[in-house]
C-alpha cells in the first residue's frame, strides 16, 4: 500500500512538472516574411493579466501594424479592440526561406482581456499606402490564448485536494469491514 501511495505521489508530481513547463511559441513563420505570437501562446492567461502580442516581419515595405483582438467564444468573436502601431526595430535580423537575411521590424499591442473563453487576434501588416487610398494588407496572420477563471488556491491547489481525497477514500475503503458471504 505505500509502495503504492509513493508511485502515485511521484507521478502526480512528475506530471505538474511536465505541464507546467513554458510554452513557447517560436518564429516559425517568419520565414515566409511575417510572424505573430503572444507571451501567452499556447498556454492560460490568469484574469486581470497583460497579454503582449508582437508582429514581426523582414518586408521593409511594412510601416505599421493592424492589430484586431477579437471575443471569445472561439476567437472569432467580435472585434473588441484595434491597434495601429507603427514598425520598430532594434537591429535584430531573421532568415527569408531562400535565405535572404534582413532586419527584423516589430510592433506590439498589449491588452488585458477581461472576457472569460477563447481569444483571438489577427495582425494585419500594412504599408502607408498613398493619401488618397486606404493603407494596403500585406499579410494577414493570428495567434489565440485561452483566458480561464483562476481557482483561490491555483491548479496546484486544486490537483493537490483532488490526490487528498482519493487518499482519504482509499484509507478509508481499507478500514471498513468487508461482509462475509456463507
Amino acid at each position: 500500500m505505500k509502495v503504492r501511495l509513493i508511485v502515485a505521489g511521484i507521478s502526480v508530481i512528475l506530471v505538474t512538472l511536465i505541464l507546467s513547463g513554458v510554452v513557447y511559441a517560436p518564429w516559425s513563420t517568419l520565414g515566409t516574411g511575417y510572424a505573430i505570437t503572444s507571451n501567452f501562446h499556447g498556454i492560460i492567461v490568469p484574469p486581470g493579466t497583460p497579454v503582449t502580442v508582437t508582429a514581426g516581419t523582414l518586408d521593409p515595405s511594412v510601416t505599421h501594424v493592424k492589430f484586431i483582438w477579437h471575443e471569445p467564444p472561439d476567437g472569432n468573436g467580435s472585434p473588441r479592440w484595434t491597434d495601429i502601431v507603427p514598425i520598430f526595430t532594434n537591429t535584430t535580423t531573421g532568415q527569408w526561406n531562400d535565405g535572404t537575411e534582413a532586419e527584423i521590424r516589430y510592433a506590439i499591442s498589449i491588452r488585458t482581456p477581461d472576457v472569460i473563453g477563447d481569444w483571438g487576434v489577427q495582425a494585419f501588416f500594412q504599408n502607408s499606402g498613398e493619401d488618397v487610398r486606404p493603407p494596403e494588407t500585406i499579410k494577414i496572420k493570428a495567434t489565440s490564448f485561452n483566458h480561464v477563471p483562476e481557482i483561490p488556491v491555483g491548479t496546484i491547489g486544486a490537483a493537490a485536494a483532488m490526490i487528498i481525497a482519493l487518499g482519504l477514500f482509499m484509507v478509508k475503503k481499507k478500514k471498513m469491514p468487508r461482509a462475509v458471504n456463507k
